[in-house]
């Protein structure tokens, strides 16, 4: 079981005609001047049978509940639980 609040990275919308499943990914610690992208631990965030979730976009702070499974070698959480957290950064 996992439970983390971080930020969303980035999401990847499923493209015309492929499956309905929508993806983010979370990171501990968000990009710091001059990176590209977050740092820390990143957990994939992989929704079956939706081609995108309202609030979940890059730079959203979620709080997520989920099973952890390693798919392609990449943490992942199918079907996460979250919450929207408020406000730019939560320790």
């Amino acid at each position: 079981m996992v439970r983390r609040d971080g930020m969303v990275d980035n999401v990847r919308r499923p493209g015309r005609g492929a499956p309905a499943r929508f993806a983010a990914d979370l990171v501990t610690q968000p990009a710091g001047p001059g990176q590209v992208s977050g740092t820390g631990e990143r957990i994939r965030l992989v929704w079956i049978g939706q081609r995108s979730v309202p609030g979940i976009e890059p730079g959203r702070w979620l709080h997520v509940e989920g099973f952890r499974a390693d798919h392609d070698g990449v943490p992942t959480v199918f079907n996460p639980r979250y919450e929207l957290l408020a406000g730019a950064h939560h320790d």
